[in-house]
This record gives structure tokens, C-alpha cells and sequence, in this order.
């Protein structure tokens, strides 16, 4: 068993390096500035507090203000920080149309890199091999 799981951590891995290189080579991002972009995108009014952020990228508070700041620093214009009308201590962080626009594109990307990764049959007939496992 220890050795399947050696295995996909290595393929995660080798897949995550591949996503982040095509990703900083095409857009300048890094892995983690994908998935918080992503998020964004996929969320409700494109907006949401740092604390749920947090833990859908699975970065410290820190890290993500500092990821948020990075952002705002390029002057891209695909970020905004926003007060909250109801928690003045909460921030959100919401993505512009242009900041959806280039989401959009480092998706195309990214889906890319993983079809390319995961041949659609192969990786269909390992999740069910995988599912199948006996549960311990």
C-alpha cells in the first residue's frame, strides 16, 4: 500500500512542476497564484474573505495576504481587497473582468498540461482501480 501512495505522490508532484512551469512561463504565476485566481473565479460575486482562501489554497493567512499583495504589487488590475460592510475586521478579495480574463486563459493552459498528463482512459481506469481499494 505504502508503495501505491509513494506513486501518486510522485505523480502529483511531477504534475504539479509541470503545471507550474508552463504556468510561469505563459502568465508569470506560480502554481499558488493559480489556484487562488481559480477559486476567485468560481466563487460567488468573484469574491472571497482571506480566512476561506486560506484554506482552499492551502496557504497560512500570511502567505495569501502576501500572495494577494504580490498581485496587487504587479499592478495588473486583476485583484481588488475590499472591507466588508457587515465585519469591518474582514477583507475580500475579489476579481476584476480583466483579472477573469487572464484566469480564463492560464485555465486553457493548465487543462493542457493535464490532458497531457492524464490520457482521458488511462486516468479513467486508474480512479476506478483506485475507488475499488479496499477501505481500511
Amino acid at each position: 500500500m505504502i508503495t501505491s501512495w509513494l506513486s501518486l505522490t510522485h505523480i502529483q508532484m511531477k504534475v504539479a512542476g509541470e503545471l507550474e512551469a508552463k504556468l510561469q512561463e505563459n502568465f508569470g504565476w506560480s502554481l499558488n497564484e493559480f489556484y487562488l485566481m481559480f477559486f476567485l473565479s468560481e466563487a460567488p460575486e468573484k469574491k472571497l474573505r482571506l480566512q476561506q482562501l486560506e484554506a482552499m489554497v492551502g496557504l497560512s493567512q500570511s502567505a495569501v495576504s502576501r500572495l494577494v499583495s504580490r498581485f496587487e504589487a504587479k499592478g495588473c488590475g486583476a485583484l481588488q481587497r475590499t472591507v466588508c460592510d457587515d465585519d469591518r475586521r474582514s477583507i475580500y478579495t475579489s476579481l476584476t473582468p480583466l483579472g477573469q480574463e487572464k484566469v480564463d486563459r492560464a485555465q486553457v493552459t493548465v487543462n493542457e498540461v493535464l490532458h497531457e498528463a492524464f490520457p482521458r482512459a488511462e486516468t479513467k481506469l486508474l480512479l476506478e482501480q483506485m475507488l475499488q481499494l479496499p477501505q481500511q
